[in-house]
């Protein structure tokens, strides 16, 4: 039901393309300018409805009070404390469109309103979060055409056929768009004082404001024929389906709780749009894939996460993509403070897009750029969960130099350049608080490569007693990889008599045309067997500590859960041929391996000739 407006962002990125109305742009750079598009679309609406929304006792709107000089520096000043960011009322979206009836230059104007945003917050608490939000949004671009003409008409096209999308944001009291300057001072978040109070587990932090009331006088009318009107005929069942749910929710009888309610209904409905758009990428471009977490596997790490925590301040992804495992987590447990860190520029600021579309306050997130290894952006913050699908098969510099690293130091041993799997485990549990949880989703290869990564895997095992339960999912689960994958999940705080809970889950999944993925039912079952540490026959097992000892700490899972299928049984036929690929892959990488090895060592042999 939620995702019908993704599904109609979806038909007009669908119907561009058909129309040949997109230049010369590739699948992945217009997937890019459109995403931009829709950003500013939603920033410039939320910009004017809050601005009219103030304005209402003084009987003007945006654009007159803009004009009058009593209003205008007031109304910029405000609403980059508020809400982050400014735009001339020019500027506006719906005035930029219609500016082409004027013979204006969509480009130059577009190119303005995005400088204005990114130029206001410079200096303020959320440059971090808006400055350069539209960089990769190249508007002169020769991919969208030879000449001015041609790309104005092409940014023009995209930016008309979005005109029919309706965020719904002109209701009353809309969560951040309407707080005053006194609530945002009760609610402000420090983050020097955050990063200071590091060793304090019980730090003071401001809360997020969870109780901002509206009025509506008639909930049975929340979605406005406006937004009938633009919805296009294949989604009215979609539409239908809104109006019934939020029938439903009229009936309420508290009215605070309805009115939250309704807020966290319409971020989850823009919201999740995004997410939608950012699944179909993943699903048609080999290039988006690498960063977006599957939608089930997000939503297996956040229940996780909520069977043994009732609530986080703070949440953090070392290599977060577009953001999308965090945002999952947070719709679940509702975090005061979300964090993230992503080498890719295009991604970043995708992260930072899904933030905002989410309608998270920028001083509740806070998204960085660059590599986490060689530049992380986080090291002062401990936090209550951590998690990640680490980049699968990447590679680090291994220098010498980070064994005076605090995150690597304890080891004494670093994992080896080709192989940054570890270092990137390491890095997260350095910045775990001791009462924390870590979840990781990790190539199966970290559960029983040997040499220095089997030195690491027994320290966390042994000596720091860190791994609570490692589970192992279906193949072909992730857009990038057909290879299996682990989630290991580690806590700070266990008894040195505690078990490790291993849990096959590599049968339980459903089968699309393009990948596997859990169920509702398969997602339940993992943390039902996790939470109350549940041993049930050829699917989960609770090993001791001396048991993974006498394994020589390798945690490949069937050695602790046994699997044996009776041979009457019908094999599965793609099952064998996906585990025959995985295994053929992994004989490459190893002789590549060794090969490079023996180069270093400068040892000839006949087998590489």
């Amino acid at each position: 039901m939620e995702n019908f407006l993704g599904r109609q962002l979806w038909s007009i990125y669908e119907d561009l393309k058909r129309g040949n109305r997109i230049g010369f742009l590739t699948d992945d750079e217009f997937q890019k300018y459109f995403l931009g598009f829709i950003s500013y679309k939603y920033l410039s609406e939320k910009l004017e409805t809050y601005i009219n929304n103030e304005l209402k006792a003084e009987g003007l709107d945006f654009e007159e009070a803009y004009g009058l000089k009593a209003f205008k520096k007031s109304l910029r000043e405000k609403s980059i404390e508020d809400i982050g960011y400014f735009l001339s009322p020019s500027l506006l979206y719906r005035n930029i469109v219609s500016s082409k009836n004027y013979g204006n230059i969509i480009i130059e104007e577009l190119d303005k309103a995005f400088t204005e945003i990114s130029d206001s917050s410079v200096g303020r608490e959320s440059q971090e979060d808006f400055q350069n939000l539209f960089e990769g949004v190249d508007l002169y671009a020769s991919q969208l055409g030879k000449t001015i003409d041609d790309k104005n008409r092409v940014v023009f096209n995209i930016l008309d056929a979005l005109g029919s999308v309706n965020f719904d944001l002109d209701k009353e009291s809309r969560n951040n768009t309407l707080l005053s300057k006194s609530i945002l001072e009760n609610r402000k978040f420090n983050r020097n004082d955050y990063s200071n109070s590091r060793k304090n587990e019980g730090r003071l932090r401001s809360r997020r404001m969870n109780s901002i009331t509206a009025d509506f006088k008639d909930l049975n009318s929340l979605v406005d024929e406006k937004m009938e009107h633009n919805l296009k005929s294949n989604y009215a069942l979609e539409a239908d389906m809104l109006d019934h749910a939020l029938d439903e929710y009229s009936l309420s009888e508290d009215s605070h709780h309805k009115d939250e309610s309704y807020e966290k209904y319409i971020d989850d409905l823009i919201g999740n749009s995004f997410e939608y758009l950012l699944s179909e990428f993943s699903l048609n471009s080999s290039y988006s894939s690498d960063y977006y977490t599957p939608n089930e596997v997000s939503t297996l790490i956040a229940k996780l996460i909520s069977s043994q925590k009732s609530k986080l301040e703070s949440v953090y992804d070392p290599c977060c993509g577009s953001a999308s495992l965090l945002l999952e987590i947070n719709k679940e447990l509702d975090c005061d403070f979300i964090c993230g860190q992503e080498l890719n520029a295009s991604f970043y600021n995708i992260a930072r897009e899904n933030m905002i579309l989410h309608n998270i306050h920028y001083k509740d997130f806070d998204i960085k750029q660059g590599d986490t290894l060689e530049q992380p952006q986080h090291l002062d913050y401990t936090f209550d969960a951590v998690v990640s699908q680490i980049p699968f098969n990447s590679r680090w510099t291994a220098d010498r130099s980070f064994l005076d690293d605090v995150r690597f130091m304890q080891y004494n041993i670093l994992p080896p350049h080709s192989k940054a799997d570890y270092a990137f485990i390491q890095h997260m549990l350095y910045q775990l608080n001791n009462d924390g949880i870590m979840i990781v989703v990790a190539p199966h290869g970290v559960l029983f490569r040997a040499a220095s990564e089997g030195k690491i895997r027994r320290m966390i095992v042994k000596k720091f007693n860190y791994l609570d339960a490692v589970i192992g999912l279906p193949a072909n689960m992730f857009y990038s990889t057909n290879n299996p994958a682990c989630m290991m999940i580690f806590k700070k705080n266990r008894d040195i008599y505690d078990d490790v809970l291993f849990i096959d889950a590599s049968k339980g999944f459903d089968r699309t045309k393009l990948i596997n993925y859990l169920q509702e039912e398969d997602i339940s079952k993992i943390v039902s067997t996790y939470k109350y540490r549940e041993e049930i026959e050829g699917y989960s097992h609770r090993a001791s500590l001396y048991d993974i000892e006498r394994n020589d700490f390798n945690l490949n899972i069937p050695r602790y859960v046994d699997t044996y299928e009776n041979e009457e049984e019908v094999i599965d036929s793609d099952e064998l041929v996906s585990r025959h690929k995985y295994v053929s892959e992994e004989i490459k990488k190893v002789t590549k391996e060794i090969e490079e090895t023996y180069k270093e060592l400068n040892i000839s042999n006949d087998l590489f000739r």
